[in-house]
């Protein structure tokens, strides 16, 4: 599974990890698993880690598309997502789209070079 999902065992961040191509089937399986742990452990910040992320497998559509489901669910106002930028050169210009649809609609994500900055992010006070 080119994608997983966890609660941080010390801090208050749902962990979504991504590495190599991720098919666009598979992202709504991980949106769906980041929204269900968000329920469960009352947690709504999240650390997209796209470091390991390679280019293909899903479209700017696909991400447009994602984003349209992650905006009508109720969630979507409370969740808080930092956004490590992929390593790959090729994979950038889809997650740099997916931080602008996703502003774009008024959710607050942020993308980062650097875990901690992003954390440090996620867990500052708004």
């Amino acid at each position: 599974m080119p994608w997983n999902a966890t609660v941080h065992p010390e801090m208050p961040i749902i962990i979504a990890s991504y590495s190599g191509t991720v098919l666009a089937p598979e992202l709504v399986d991980a949106f769906n698993a980041i929204v269900k742990l968000a329920h469960q452990h009352k947690v709504y910040k999240v650390l997209g880690d796209c470091s390991e992320l390679a280019a293909g497998g899903h479209s700017l559509v696909d991400l447009y598309f994602l984003a349209s489901v992650l905006e009508a669910n109720a969630i979507a106002r409370q969740l808080k997502e930092a956004v490590l930028l992929p390593t790959l050169p090729d994979s950038v210009s889809n997650v740099r789209y997916w931080e602008d649809t996703c502003r774009a609609r008024g959710l607050n994500i942020r993308l980062f070079d650097d875990q901690q900055s992003a954390v440090a992010w996620l867990l500052a006070d708004d």
